[in-house]
């Protein structure tokens, strides 16, 4: 049977693809089938891009990054539960929660996408001869991303549903789930067989389009989730993949062979590895970034430096334009940081852009809550979306889905579960330390710091938890990283006793000395910079000249101090340690159409 309409309906979905490279450019034809679409190259690359679209869907992209990502130690929803997405961050959906069904949807229509790709390229009269070598890079593509749709819906649900195939008239709808272990090791060596279709970016030259170094950081990304621990369905045991020793090797091997190739290196300024991406322009110097989800400006997708990003109140910054800022992080990590660490105040900054009136313009953070993710900033973009597009919503920066620094940091933690803190483990700890420090400071806090956690392999592991943090922070990793360690539960709780700690001026919290009891800053000459005297140590609370002085958390109120740890209750009460509730629930209505062949068994 022919899908006319299936096949025709993902091609026009392709041509909503928003890139900064002008891909769909050729009519296509009135009708076509699946031999007519990728018997032609420029219609089976229409396809494929088809896929790609799909990561761009609103629900999907808007809320798995932003809602079912947040609520860990260092990014979270301070906003009570609403019923729906707030519910979803806080371990607090139920079945009928809205927002599950459309992302579940979604993931799937992807999934089903790539799956006709898979089909139908190796049929058809393109895969061999003169176009064999681009249409075996789109079967890659099309693999990739379908071992991405997956990852995610474990990532989320656990055991799900495990389709191979495009559905196909009078196929059974209702699949029931696989276990997550045989999805993983189907996939992974799937990746596995399509590396050598996907050319390095130095040949694609584009972060647009997956790349042969993204395939081998993804298939480690999933070797160590399957390594790692989860909720396991039925028996809610946490516990890791059976195989899980040997997905250390295969994360260690892929991740080694991307640093050997040498195709990608660090930007030496970590800040302009994000302010790159608000100018619109792709990195294929340093090429950091190995893949970024392409969004198209003033379209109706991508929020990155608006829901994302440094707070512009809608008011009156008609300069920078609209950002609420929907998601957080706490104070815990900003005082984390060595005070000295180049990447803390391009990750997490103490003012947002606020008030009213005279007042208006950047300023001192109104509250400790507020902090938000400064890697995404609404004053970045160029050309600017302030003046008459102030009010517009979607930016058009793109989302970087991996950078380098994972793949050394990856590496560096799976050669020391193999073989303990080795030189090798060190080097890579090394390399992503040096770029957080100036030169002067190498001694101190790259070499001496990296012997000293490096004397045992829990030491060393504790080291990669931290450094993880502080490197990739804002970019939604963390959750899925501290449940593989079985440490989602014990960093949120501490997250919360630390939390107090300060509240309380608490000398036994880690980093006392830092948390000043008044803040001195002034808005400087240009109006558009901020000058904190000390955001990370005390001074003593008489008058500086020039300077406002604000009362910071440990002498905030009583009922103030209340209302900053009730925030931080949403987030801690929400998780249960002792269930380790990190899945989420299948929406009812999937359960009652499946029939009875799905439930929500995973949940304890």
């Amino acid at each position: 049977m022919k899908r006319y309409l299936k096949i025709l309906g993902y091609i026009l979905l392709s041509l909503s693809v928003v890139s900064c490279e002008d891909y769909l450019t050729t009519e296509s034809n009135s009708t076509l089938t699946e031999e007519t679409t990728f018997g032609n190259l420029d219609f089976a690359t229409k396809a494929v891009y088809g896929v790609y679209e799909q990561l761009t869907s609103n629900p999907l992209y808007d809320y798995t990054f932003m809602f079912y990502k947040a609520d860990n130690d260092i990014e979270v929803n301070w906003s009570p539960n609403n019923g729906a997405v707030y519910n979803i961050s806080h371990y607090s959906a139920t079945e009928g929660t809205n927002y599950l069904q459309q992302v579940w949807n979604d993931f799937y229509s992807g999934i089903e996408k790539a799956n006709l790709c898979i089909e139908n390229l190796p049929k058809s009269i393109i895969w061999d001869g003169e176009y064999a070598e681009e249409a075996h890079r789109l079967y890659g593509e099309a693999v990739t991303l379908r071992a991405y749709f997956y990852s995610e819906l474990i990532h989320h649900w656990g055991d799900v549903p495990f389709k191979i195939k495009s559905t196909q008239a009078g196929d059974e709808f209702n699949i029931p789930k696989a276990d997550r272990d045989s999805i993983y090791e189907y996939l992974i060596q799937d990746l596995k067989e399509v590396e050598d279709y996907i050319p390095w970016m130095s040949k694609t030259q584009t972060t647009e389009r997956v790349n042969k170094a993204f395939v081998k950081g993804l298939r480690a990304r999933m070797a160590l989730a399957y390594a790692g621990y989860s909720l396991r369905n039925k028996t809610f045991e946490t516990r890791r993949g059976r195989d899980w020793e040997e997905y250390y090797k295969i994360a260690n091997q892929e991740c080694k062979e991307v640093m050997e190739s040498g195709e990608h290196q660090f930007n030496p300024d970590f800040e302009n590895v994000f302010k790159n991406l608000h100018t619109y322009t792709m990195d294929l110097t340093y090429k950091e970034i190995l893949f970024e989800i392409a969004f198209g400006r003033l379209l109706s997708r991508g929020r990155v430096a608006e829901s994302w990003g440094i707070a512009h109140n809608t008011t009156y910054d008609k300069k920078y334009g609209r950002a609420p800022s929907r998601l957080s992080i706490p104070l815990t990590y900003y005082y984390s940081f060595d005070r000295n660490d180049i990447r803390r105040d391009v990750s997490v900054e103490m003012y947002s852009y606020n008030g009213s009136g005279a007042s208006a313009g950047i300023q001192l953070l109104a509250s400790p809550n507020a902090l938000g993710w400064c890697k995404f900033r609404r004053e970045w973009i160029n050309p600017s979306l302030g003046g008459d597009m102030s009010a517009a919503t979607f930016t058009g920066v793109n989302w970087p889905m991996m950078r380098y620094s994972d793949i050394v940091l990856m590496f560096a933690e799976t050669e020391n579960q193999i073989n303990g803190p080795t030189q090798a483990a060190k080097d890579a700890l090394a390399l992503v330390r040096k770029r957080a420090f100036p030169e002067g400071m190498w001694a101190s806090k790259v070499t001496q710091y990296v012997d000293s956690v490096s004397t045992s392999k829990d030491a060393f592991f504790n080291a990669i938890v931290d450094e993880r943090g502080w490197e990739l922070g804002g970019e939604c990793i963390r959750k899925q990283d501290l449940i593989r360690w079985n440490l989602l539960g014990t960093k949120i709780n501490q997250m919360k006793v630390d939390m107090q700690k300060i509240c309380n001026d608490d000398e036994s919290y880690i980093y006392h000395d830092k948390v000043p009891t008044y803040i001195f800053w002034k808005r400087n000459a240009d109006g558009e910079t901020i000058d904190i005297m000390n955001p990370d140590y005390r001074l003593p609370e008489t008058a500086i000249s020039g300077y406002t002085r604000t009362a910071w958390l440990p002498l905030y109120s009583a009922s103030n101090k209340d209302k900053q740890l009730s925030y931080v209750t949403n987030v801690a009460n929400g998780y249960d340690a002792a269930k380790n509730n990190h899945l989420q629930p299948i929406y009812v209505d999937l359960i009652t159409a499946s029939n009875g062949i799905l439930s929500n068994d995973q949940i304890p």
